[in-house]
């Protein structure tokens, strides 16, 4: 597929005041963009099996949306599966998105690289596609990547070697080998990252922010768990593994999709969702000059077994 465009000339770098919750008539609209975009959206979804294209996976479409419809990428985090997610991708093909979700690279040690090219395959398949119930097709000029965990890292590490990502969300990112932090500093799409209030993984999260050269909203959620977004598989929780919190899901859906309206399907009824200076409720946005003023006291002590975990993923 030929590239879109190659981010050129990328915007500023966008530095905005530290902040959490706004007041008065703009606090107002974005408590009722949240409220709205809590909900899912107007498409019902059908959902399918990428397999027939090559690459296992599941694609979530929303039935009777305009065609093209913008296009979303999304990388599990390290030993999941799209299956851990399903309602959270239901969630924003309802809003009008392809969602596409490739189910490789789920062993304990997978090969991030490998991962990135994995999901670049999954896009390259749903654009070729006629999905659905026939009706709709990927828009290859409207392309995000979101991924959770390892799939954070991962999607940066697409990004910087593809030329027509539009928009890049990474939740609570897990560090990459190679580096995904030493690749951002090539990308120019606009990046939201979601990160956690004394996370584990803030240091990933911070170096990704610090070496993003496109423009970035960094928001902090107060009281999100790093590996909540999970959905499911709650004995997993007791070894580590994950940790399903409704909570983290029902706060990351709505602003997740509300960026990708924002930024992806060009929607400015939720343009406050890419913008910095928008303050939510639970979340703050996190600056430049906040993480150089934190500095070594972001970086929380690291459980043993999520050591020995973190040791096993690079490869």
């Amino acid at each position: 597929m030929g590239a879109k465009c190659s981010h050129a000339d990328p915007a500023p770098r966008h530095r905005p005041c530290a902040g959490g919750d706004t007041v008065g008539p703009v606090a107002i609209k974005t408590k009722e963009l949240l409220e709205t975009l809590s909900r899912r959206g107007p498409h019902g979804v059908d959902t399918g099996d990428l397999g027939f294209t090559g690459t296992p996976g599941t694609v979530f479409v929303p039935r009777d949306a305009s065609s093209p419809a913008p296009l979303v990428g999304f990388a599990h985090d390290w030993t999941k599966a799209p299956r851990h997610y399903v309602d959270t991708l239901k969630h924003l093909a309802s809003w009008g998105f392809v969602v596409v979700a490739p189910a490789t690279d789920t062993s304990v040690r997978p090969h991030h690289q490998h991962y990135a090219d994995h999901l670049s395959a999954a896009v390259e398949d749903a654009l070729q596609a006629t999905l659905g119930r026939g009706a709709v097709r990927a828009d290859a000029r409207r392309i995000g990547l979101v991924g959770h965990g390892l799939g954070g890292g991962v999607g940066a590490l697409l990004a910087s070697q593809r030329t027509d990502i539009d928009a890049v969300a990474m939740l609570f990112p897990t560090e990459t080998v190679p580096a995904a932090a030493d690749r951002a500093v090539t990308i120019d799409a606009p990046a939201l990252l979601l990160s956690a209030s004394g996370g584990v993984h803030a240091e990933d999260a911070r170096a990704l922010h610090l070496a993003w050269r496109g423009p970035i909203v960094h928001r902090r959620m107060a009281k999100a768990i790093e590996p909540g977004l999970v959905e499911g598989a709650p004995l997993l929780k007791y070894v580590g593994l994950a940790d399903p919190d409704h909570r983290t899901q029902r706060t990351v859906r709505p602003l997740l999709a509300g960026y990708l309206l924002a930024t992806l399907a060009g929607d400015d009824a939720y343009a406050a969702f890419a913008d910095p200076d928008a303050g939510f409720k639970g979340a703050v946005t996190v600056t430049d000059e906040m993480l150089d003023e934190e500095g070594d006291d972001l970086v929380p002590s690291t459980p043993p077994l999520l050591k020995l975990v973190k040791g096993l993923t690079g490869s």
